[in-house]
């Protein structure tokens, strides 16, 4: 018999197999909540004949169980991994046989993960494995944020300015979709989406050139978060951008902070390249950087 649940995640396809592959042992760290321990018991813990030792806590359960567990196919042209439990782990007090396949198949900008559970019950009482399925369902999930998060990079730049923090602040938070005007050189088109322009949920599209550039570009970015008594308003950039070219994911974070009668302004950039020949986004923490000068000039005139 078998049973099966796939889970789709944001990591790329080789990524998430590679972790498969070579950090299985590494689970504890990965989802201490669902194992808290491994040992690999024969081989390096990368190869096809490995035998590890997990302890193990069921969904809804409280419990530690182990399971020892053999690779017993790893296919790197479709990216499967095949584990069948051994003699001397507890799944085998309710199964004859065990196995559980993994294979991660391209999907999108992402991944498909597909779990398939192969078992035969010592007797009918026995119930299907739906709790091994929730687990393994839980644990791509817990795989996919521990590899998207080291995915995850961030520039940060800083800049002083003249002008008081409330001042500077309500201007990012109220004026956005001003800065053709504010800063006409580098924005030359700005649209109101979705929302008010003012609130969190707002959704922006501006027309702009990068610094050295002549190639307009355009970004669609969503107010994500809005911090007032942090004064932290994060833009977070949706597809239909051209950004989007060269990254799955891109966030900008602008804070602004006092600082005697002025204030800094500060800038973080979280992204995540598409591939490694992707540069970081030097070329955008420059346009923030010139974007402060303009809105500190704009407001200090006023």
């Amino acid at each position: 018999m078998f049973c099966s649940t796939d889970t789709e995640v944001k990591c790329a396809p080789h990524k998430f197999y590679e972790m498969m592959k070579y950090g299985l042992h590494h689970l504890p760290t990965i989802w201490p909540e669902g194992y808290t321990d491994a040992q690999i018991l024969e081989g390096d813990g990368t190869c096809e004949g490995d035998l590890r030792l997990w302890t193990y806590i069921l969904p809804g359960t409280t419990e530690k169980v182990t399971v020892k567990a053999r690779t017993t196919k790893q296919d790197d042209d479709n990216m499967t991994i095949v584990l069948a439990a051994d003699e001397g782990s507890d799944l085998h007090a309710h199964y004859k046989h065990f196995t559980a396949t993994v294979k991660i198949s391209p999907k999108g900008d992402g991944s498909l993960v597909t779990w398939i559970v192969e078992f035969e019950k010592h007797h009918h009482e026995v119930p299907d494995p739906h709790l091994y399925l929730a687990l393994l369902n839980t644990l791509t999930e817990k795989v996919d944020g521990h590899v998207h998060k080291d995915a995850i990079c961030k520039g940060e730049i800083e800049t002083e300015v003249k002008c008081n923090a409330h001042k500077f602040y309500e201007c990012i938070k109220y004026s956005l979709h001003h800065l053709p005007t504010i800063f006409p050189e580098a924005y030359t088109d700005c649209k109101l989406l979705e929302g008010d322009g003012k609130s969190q949920g707002s959704l922006r599209q501006w027309k702009y050139l990068l610094p050295g550039s002549t190639e307009e570009m355009t970004v669609r970015a969503r107010t994500t978060k809005q911090d007032d008594k942090n004064m932290a308003i994060a833009l977070c950039v949706e597809e239909g951008s051209s950004i989007k070219e060269h990254y799955k994911h891109f966030t900008a974070i602008v804070q602004v902070i006092p600082k005697g009668n002025g204030s800094v302004v500060k800038w973080t950039v979280e992204f995540e390249k598409h591939g490694d020949e992707i540069p970081d986004p030097h070329a955008y923490l420059e346009l923030f950087d010139k974007l402060n000068e303009k809105v500190d000039a704009h407001l200090h005139k006023k």
